[in-house]
């Protein structure tokens, strides 16, 4: 975690001390689509490798560029190691607040259903952390940096499949290389829960941790510039 944060520190003054986008003017709604797909490994979290998804997503900006909203689904067909089988579709909206030119203020709620022939699960949860633009390698850039929160049930008639109650710390450093195409690095350090004993509830369950990194491909169908900012 302490990697992390190390991290998050140096883009945030990287994007200070190499120079900051200058956004368009302009009062118009501003909205970007785009093509993802997402490979790495979920080993840690109980599922075999290799990571993959696709998805489709898209970036809306509005009130002279202070308020955006980024939307995301993706499916995956990474298999659980113990049904040997699984799809995901995870859905995510997101909302920044950009206090300055560089920097926003972010939250999110992300949802994920996971099937497997054995059983099926969901769960909800949010997010909040910061976004800074940058141009690091001299084109544009954005930074996220936020926190997963744990939801989810533990015990209880209504709750079948204990919910992993996972948590932790998330980046994500993504840049515009050509017109049409981000390249992306999403990182994270996560602590959960694993299944307890329904017979017996007053035993603590074991606590997990793993770290995982996904490279992210992105086809921006609206065209963009190396020099504009997003």
């Amino acid at each position: 975690m302490s990697q992390l944060l190390r991290l998050s520190i140096f883009v945030l003054t990287l994007s200070v001390s190499v120079g900051a986008q200058v956004l368009p003017n302009g009062n118009e709604p501003r909205t970007r689509w785009l093509l993802d797909f997402e490979t790495g490994s979920n080993a840690g979290l109980g599922y075999k490798d290799p990571h993959t998804a696709i998805g489709i997503s898209f970036e809306r900006s509005m009130m002279q560029q202070h308020l955006e909203f980024l939307s995301q689904a993706s499916y995956s067909p990474d298999k659980k190691a113990i049904s040997n089988d699984g799809n995901t579709l995870t859905l995510s909206v997101t909302g920044l607040v950009w206090v300055s030119n560089q920097f926003a203020v972010t939250s999110s709620l992300r949802r994920a259903t996971l099937w497997t022939s054995q059983f099926e699960k969901r769960s909800v949860a949010p997010t909040v952390g910061f976004a800074v633009r940058e141009n690091v390698f001299g084109v544009p850039g954005r930074f996220y940096f936020d926190y997963l929160f744990p939801t989810g049930c533990q015990w209880g008639a209504s709750c079948p499949i204990q919910s992993s109650r996972i948590q932790g710390p998330e980046g994500y450093w993504e840049h515009r290389m050509w017109p049409h195409f981000r390249l992306g690095l999403k990182f994270g350090y996560y602590r959960f829960l694993a299944q307890g004993n329904p017979l017996m509830p007053d035993i603590p369950r074991i606590v997990k941790s793993s770290g995982e990194v996904h490279v992210l491909m992105r086809y921006e169908i609206t065209r963009g510039g190396l020099n504009a900012p997003y």
